[in-house]
């Protein structure tokens, strides 16, 4: 039976805002019978897991708040930005002293800044040029990271776009991902989310309409030691578009790619993370620069991402008794409703728990192995193990970054 790791069942419990004592009430354990599977003491199952997520009143209204939309990429470039500290404090809301700073080639720029996963890039010699086109890029983390850093000051992703656009007339939004989340209806609701191959057997069977776009394709699936051995498969993917073009999308087994990623079971990664699909649309140049416009003045992106996708993409399921195309019910359940699709925020500082989740499932069998052999010898190479690391410039830096966390975290 697999067992939840303590570092996600502590996670899961920071996430509900309660202390270990009070959640321990609310599901109805003892606080020491708690703490134990908090530290690993005691192995907690996934039945077990689900049950106390039940006591927590999840998977409750499994039709409501199924999607959810979030911003998951975004490239800005600024023709000429001369004051970096002021950008970093006016629109950022952090101190340019929190960036390292390091060469590089990326994108033609020389000159990267770098504050976790939120870069900066501009040019080493600018003064000399006067070239002073600068360009701030976040990734999927790096967006989460600014969250947090946005959250501290009450502001939002629409009044942090209309600061920028309104404060800097020439500014271009190079590209932007909204990323929709279809979220897990709970253990044995399986058949009411969306599968990924059926869609692919939609779209030989031409039971999938596109407007504009023409091309797809598909990839993943992984590889498999015998039929039942779910948990190597990768997952599938479908991308709509061209990554050339400025509207592309990826629909995606987003459970599977998290699986992978944490190193962790298959129904670990639905429980922890509650992610079935994800379904990416990725836009560029002026197709981006329209969304954000449209955003700022007032139009809800999670609106504005589910509209497109309805534009673009007509799912059927068979037709009708008297010839039509009959919409596919699922696919109207979650892109065809009416309630409106606010974009959700996820704020997380920058974090060293991929390094914690490393060294647990590479090296902890190793160092306990030590362990007992120092005992049986008598020896001390567990402390000679320890005493030989050293913290590199790198390491420093996050270490900054981490002490300058702690400031935006409530």
């Amino acid at each position: 039976m697999d067992k939840i790791s303590p570092f996600h069942i502590k996670n899961f419990r920071k996430q509900t805002g309660l202390s270990q004592k009070a959640f321990a009430q609310a599901v109805d354990l003892p606080t020491r019978t708690y703490r134990s599977y908090e530290t690993g003491e005691r192995g907690l199952t996934i039945d077990k897991f689900r049950e106390l997520k039940e006591r927590l009143g999840y998977y409750q209204d499994c039709d409501k708040n199924s999607l959810r939309a979030q911003i998951d990429y975004l490239r800005l470039t600024f023709p000429r930005l001369k004051d970096l500290d002021a950008f970093c404090e006016n629109f950022l809301h952090c101190h340019l002293s929190e960036f390292t700073d390091q060469e590089t080639r990326l994108m033609n720029y020389t000159h990267l800044w770098q504050r976790g996963n939120i870069w900066i890039f501009d040019f080493f010699d600018k003064s000399v040029t006067n070239d002073y086109q600068t360009c701030l890029q976040l990734s999927g983390q790096g967006c989460r990271e600014l969250e947090l850093l946005l959250e501290d000051k009450g502001i939002t992703w629409q009044i942090f776009l209309q600061n920028i656009l309104y404060s800097y007339e020439n500014v271009r939004v190079k590209r932007l991902d909204i990323a929709l989340d279809e979220l897990y209806k709970g253990y044995g609701h399986e058949d009411e989310q969306i599968q990924i191959p059926k869609l692919i057997d939609k779209l030989y069977s031409k039971e999938i309409v596109l407007d504009t776009i023409k091309k797809w394709n598909i990839t993943g699936g992984g590889s498999f030691t015998d039929n039942e051995d779910m948990e190597a498969n990768h997952g599938l993917s479908i991308y709509f578009g061209s990554r050339q073009s400025q509207l592309y999308f990826n629909f995606y087994e987003k459970r599977y790619e998290i699986a992978r990623m944490e190193n962790i079971s298959l129904d670990e990664s639905l429980e922890i993370f509650g992610i079935w699909n994800r379904y990416e649309l990725r836009f560029s140049d002026q197709k981006a620069q329209g969304i954000v416009e449209e955003y700022i003045n007032g139009v809800d992106l999670g609106e504005i991402a589910r509209g497109i996708i309805n534009k673009e993409i007509q799912v059927y399921d068979g037709l009708t008794r008297f010839g039509a195309y009959k919409p596919d019910e699922k696919w109207q359940r979650l892109f065809g409703g009416v309630e409106p699709l606010k974009l959700s925020t996820n704020p997380q500082p920058y974090s060293i728990e991929r390094t914690i989740r490393w060294l647990t499932y590479q090296v902890a069998n190793s160092l306990a192995l030590v362990t007992e052999a120092d005992k049986i010898l008598q020896t001390e190479y567990m402390k000679m193990i320890q005493n030989s690391g050293e913290i590199t410039d790198r390491g420093k830096a996050m270490l900054r970054l981490l002490k300058a966390n702690k400031h935006y975290e409530h």
